[in-house]
């Protein structure tokens, strides 16, 4: 790891850090997603208090530390294959808690290791001989993370059901199970050969960055769909704010059609707009009545300025015409027999709404 230049690395641990701190905030509600928040924040944990010092010139203890918090990396990241291979959930749950009490002990021992044997006097060899051991262990357990995170993808990669952007994400990931099998069998063969364990070269080095750069854009697309959502910029909460105007107007005007608040589904964008649709359409219903004598004009414009009189007339007490004088031309023009079709021409009455002299309230 110290092969790479230090600026280098705190570009990229910064970045890492940026994401993970997100993702912690706004994607964090699975259990899967805490399984990869959690790996990454004690991956981060462990590369900081390693190269923090490598600075002050303690390597030896850098190693340490790297490998005792790295112990709490690998327990995070076995639950992670472990569920992505398929292990239900419920079953994780207790499991994990059994892996994460094996990683705080192993961490306890690595860290602690050193002293304890020269308090007690134990042989159990030099610093360096019991790295070894520790790594040795640590690259078997990211080889059965890596196998099942492929065995995972391949299984899905078999199946109809990805959609195209599901298989990319699977391709990359089965790419870094395959390369942490590779990477950690090549590592445990360094190992018993006896050169450092931490650093790889340069080639292996520019390998793992090229491999992180894949995993962080994989932990980047939820976190960057969830702060979309969070902003109202994805493509439910845009279509929310063009209808928001007409929305607010019609539902004013019949207040008695707003539907019960859903808290189960509260600032979901997407429920949020299939409730803005319903309740316009209902609210255009109901002000049917409302609506100006027949005329030939066409078009959403004048269908716009149909409704807008139907709010005045019906907020300022006037009464409904009968029934066999109600217009009949909106179904053509506000289709709800399909959700799409009739989003789109909701969203066209929107825009003509928005316009001067049409919209009702400020």
């Amino acid at each position: 790891m110290s092969t790479v230049p230090l600026v280098v690395v705190a570009a990229v641990t910064v970045f890492l850090a940026a994401i993970v701190g997100g993702r912690w905030f706004l994607v964090n509600e699975l259990l899967i997603d805490r399984l990869i928040n959690a790996t990454l924040s004690w991956d981060l944990a462990a590369i900081v208090l390693y190269e923090i010092a490598s600075v002050l010139g303690m390597r030896d203890l850098g190693e340490r530390l790297f490998l005792g918090v790295g112990a709490m990396t690998l327990a995070y990241a076995y639950g992670f294959a472990r569920l992505l291979d398929g292990m239900d959930a419920e079953t994780l749950r207790s499991r994990q808690r059994r892996y994460n009490r094996v990683g705080a002990a192993t961490g306890a021992v690595i860290l602690l290791g050193p002293a304890l044997v020269d308090l007690l006097g134990w042989p159990l060899g030099t610093p360096a001989a019991q790295n070894r051991v520790i790594w040795t262990a640590g690259s078997f357990v990211a080889i059965s993370c890596g196998a099942l995170i492929a065995r995972a993808c391949v299984r899905e990669l078999r199946t109809p059901d990805p959609t195209p952007r599901e298989r990319w994400a699977y391709f990359a990931l089965l790419a870094f199970g395959l390369y942490c099998c590779f990477a950690s069998g090549v590592g445990a063969l360094r190992i018993i050969a006896g050169m450092r364990t931490i650093e790889p070269g340069l080639p292996w080095a520019v390998t793992t960055f090229v491999m992180l750069a894949v995993v962080t854009a994989l932990i980047a697309i939820p976190l960057l769909s969830a702060v979309l959502v969070r902003s109202g910029f994805d493509r439910d909460g845009r279509a929310c704010r063009r209808l928001r105007p007409l929305w607010r107007d019609l539902t004013a005007a019949v207040p008695e059609i707003v539907l019960l608040p859903d808290d189960s589904h509260r600032g979901e964008p997407m429920s949020r707009l299939y409730r803005m649709t319903v309740e316009i359409q209902d609210a255009l219903m109901h002000l049917r009545p409302y609506e100006p004598a027949s005329s030939d004009e066409p078009g959403m414009d004048a269908y716009a300025r149909r409704i807008a009189h139907a709010v005045r007339a019906k907020t300022s007490g006037m009464p409904p015409r009968a029934r066999d004088g109600i217009h009949t031309a909106a179904p053509e023009l506000i289709r709800a027999d399909d959700r799409t079709t009739g989003l789109r021409d909701l969203l066209r009455l929107a825009k003509e709404w928005s316009k001067q002299g049409v919209g009702v309230t400020g």
